[in-house]
């Protein structure tokens, strides 16, 4: 009796445990290189002093709109470029295009231009540490000033646009690669300044 009664007490408790679930898996799905140049949030800039007198008036602090990388993907698409690969992409805003895109398409090096933002690998930040090779053949040329990460003459990580903005934002992850937003558009022709070369540059 005492038995039957506590294996019916046994079975009515555990009628009421919790249910094991299995654990929610952290994988993130990310999009390509190519559809996230499409549509990522680039920095953002704000109203400043234009913002007080505009009709209706904004705070000069308040967001007036982002300068995206969207660009830079319609030119990559424009020269051909694969950005299917295991890459890492150094991805100029579209400010930086402002009057140039039209020249840039009838541009006979666009592809080369282009590759050359494209590092070999995956390269967060903090990984970045010496020369990298590109797309284009030839490497950009790594040096760390000033607490800042340099390729070329780009800032990799630039704290502020000068406008009252936000970061470049960067280490945004895709399915397969890495992109850094800039605010220069990288030269393949650049060599760093010393006595020899004379001065690097940028677009």
């Amino acid at each position: 009796m005492k038995f039957t009664l506590f294996a019916t007490l046994v079975a009515s408790t555990s009628a009421f445990a919790p249910v094991a679930f299995a654990p929610r898996s952290n994988t993130a799905m990310h999009a390509s290189i190519a559809e996230t140049l499409k549509t990522a949030q680039g920095p953002h800039f704000c109203w400043g002093s234009e913002g007080p007198v505009h009709d209706p008036p904004h705070d000069e602090n308040e967001v007036k709109g982002y300068d995206n990388v969207n660009v830079f993907a319609e030119l990559a698409e424009a020269a051909g470029v694969d950005l299917s690969g295991d890459i890492t992409v150094i991805a100029p805003v579209n400010s930086c295009f402002d009057g140039k895109v039209d020249a840039l398409k009838a541009d006979p090096n666009l592809k080369s231009i282009i590759e050359y933002h494209c590092l070999v690998g995956k390269h967060t930040t903090s990984s970045i540490g010496a020369d990298i090779a590109t797309l284009n053949g030839k490497s950009v040329t790594y040096e760390r000033k000033y607490r800042k990460t340099f390729l070329d003459d780009t800032i990799i990580g630039q704290a502020d646009n000068f406008g009252g903005g936000s970061a470049y934002p960067c280490d945004v992850a895709c399915d397969n690669g890495v992109i850094h937003m800039v605010s220069t558009i990288m030269d393949p022709t650049f060599e760093k300044l010393n006595a020899e070369a004379g001065l690097g540059g940028v677009v």
